[in-house]
């Protein structure tokens, strides 16, 4: 099978590439040399901002986006990445005769969510179930594996904080890329799975101060982990925001306004790979 992967150069992406490792891999990528260095096989477009024409060229069969940030830029804004490249995406692979367009969403995707992030991934829905097209919305809790960007960074504010504060009334319900990446690869090769959202979620609800703890604790660091009522971070937000890569920005912070658990009205990874 012919399948495009938008944004596969992250740690997700990656094993979503060991799970789709048989099919021919499309990687429109803005630096392609990275994945011929890592010996993964597949052809490597230029990205770029055309990403209808992109598609189209690349006549795919499945179209996988997982294309998202969690903090804006001067050059890559919410709307940008989640509402208009998909849209991009979409035109593309409609006019391609795509059979199938899968999303990466995110447990929280509401039009009336606090935060842009959220209400963004939930443009992108929107976009892709008006799409005409065959589709399939994953919305993930907090996604844990190799190469996690927020354990990597725990683990440098580690060596010269002895005591962590962080919100105790923030709930997450951590899944691990391995299983997302193998919902993704059911999605892509099952005809039968379509024109459905599934929410991704591990079986424990930690808060966010249990999160921080246990991944200190994975990467060898023994740091007390005090957990504060969420809203006396708001006033530090200010103070955050001069710093290189702020603890918390506004967006993580209001993202943090409601739990990053199932809501139980959509089917989650157990019973998409086992068929129940």
């Amino acid at each position: 099978m012919k399948i495009l992967i938008a944004g596969a150069g992250g740690f997700v992406g990656g094993a979503l590439l060991e799970r789709l490792a048989a099919h021919e891999i499309i990687l429109p990528s803005r630096e392609p040399e990275k994945f011929r260095r890592a010996g993964v096989k597949g052809s490597f477009p230029v990205f770029n901002g055309d990403l209808e024409k992109l598609v189209i060229g690349s006549a795919p069969e499945v179209v996988i986006n997982l294309l998202g940030i969690i903090r804006e830029t001067p050059g890559a804004s919410f709307d940008l990445v989640h509402r208009e490249y998909t849209a991009r995406l979409l035109a593309g692979a409609r006019a391609a005769g795509v059979k199938k367009f899968i999303q990466m969403s995110a447990l929280g995707a509401a039009p009336g969510a606090p935060s842009e992030y959220h209400r963004s991934k939930f443009a992108g829905e929107t976009a892709v179930r008006e799409s005409g097209l065959p589709y399939v919305i994953f919305r993930p809790s907090f996604i844990t594996g190799p190469g996690q960007k927020f354990s990597r960074d725990l683990e440098k504010l580690a060596r010269f904080i002895p005591v962590f504060a962080v919100p105790s009334d923030a709930f997450v319900a951590p899944v691990e890329a391995a299983v997302v990446a193998a919902c993704f690869g059911r999605a892509a090769e099952d005809g039968a799975v379509k024109d459905e959202i599934f929410e991704l979620a591990g079986d424990r609800v930690l808060s966010f101060r249990q999160l921080v703890a246990e991944s200190l604790k994975a990467s060898g660091f023994n740091r007390p982990v005090i957990g504060l009522p969420r809203k006396l971070f708001f006033p530090l937000l200010p103070l955050f925001s001069l710093l290189p890569e702020p603890p918390m920005t506004l967006e993580q912070y209001l993202m943090m306004a409601s739990p990053n658990v199932p809501s139980g009205e959509f089917r989650g990874a157990e019973e998409l790979l086992t068929g129940a």
